[in-house]
């Protein structure tokens, strides 16, 4: 896992910041998937304090490489002396799984203690995982004059998924259709999948195990899909039909298993 950093800021008047390693993910138990129920009533918030908590910032790449910012507006009540929250960090696999803890991150996991009744906190971690999706989950505390804990709302916040940003071309057959001068016109389907577009790469078709001529794609944008059409003699029966994106290895890929489709003769659309 690579070598991640903390920082955090508090904003009521003044503001500070501290950066920090941060070490590695700890196989426990799932966090709850919704927040503690805060027991009150409409007065209650007034009386006792209330809290929000967002996602700031989700970065990919750049300058701030792979980041995510979260913050919460935590405000006093009049029953309330003091006040405390504390950061929790989760992540999981992006394509979904339990919600695990991540241990060892300076300011995250320990209680803070703003000195104003009305205070906006913020955390950045940065150093990410590809792959993985990161929350927190804020637990606030409102205490009376003697330290007694009043009222606990804990809220998660919204996840920061971080996607792999490269390109992933995925080729599946269209079908066949057969022309008048006895050949046959082939058409596949190019998608990118990924988060960025794939420009300058080549189509192949090999039809009775003959390649033909690569058709060129300037460029395919992220989450886009282009028709590309081959004219070539009828497939025996009996015979595959091959289809590659990419064919010369011109675009590098968050995923290299799905360039490439196979189909019977004869073509069957994908």
């Amino acid at each position: 896992m690579p070598s991640l950093r903390a920082t955090i800021c508090a904003a009521s008047v003044a503001v500070f910041s501290l950066v920090a390693p941060l070490s590695a993910v700890a196989d426990t138990a799932a966090p709850p998937e919704t927040p503690l129920p805060a027991t009150s009533v409409p007065t209650t918030a007034a009386m006792k304090g209330s809290a929000a908590v967002k996602l700031e910032g989700c970065t990919l790449g750049g300058s701030s490489g792979r980041s995510a910012s979260f913050s919460s507006k935590m405000v006093g009540g009049s029953k309330a002396a003091s006040m405390e929250l504390r950061f929790d960090l989760y992540s999981r696999p992006i394509a979904g799984g339990a919600w695990k803890p991540v241990t060892g991150v300076p300011m995250f996991g320990t209680w803070d203690r703003p000195s104003s009744s009305s205070v906006v906190w913020s955390k950045r971690v940065g150093g990410l995982s590809v792959g993985q999706s990161y929350r927190v989950l804020v637990t606030h505390r409102w205490l009376s004059k003697s330290g007694r804990v009043i009222r606990r709302v804990v809220l998660p916040s919204p996840a920061c998924n971080q996607h792999d940003t490269r390109p992933d071309l995925a080729t599946s057959f269209v079908g066949a259709r057969s022309l008048a001068n006895g050949k046959t016109l082939y058409t596949v389907r190019v998608r990118n999948l990924g988060h960025s577009a794939g420009g300058g790469f080549s189509v192949a078709l090999a039809v009775n195990g003959v390649e033909l001529p690569t058709a060129r794609v300037k460029s395919l944008g992220a989450r886009k899909s282009r028709l590309v059409s081959f004219t070539a003699a009828a497939c025996e029966a009996g015979s595959k039909i091959k289809a590659e994106a990419d064919f010369s290895k011109e675009i590098v890929e968050s995923n290299e298993l799905n360039n490439v489709v196979e189909s019977a003769c004869p073509v069957v659309g994908g």
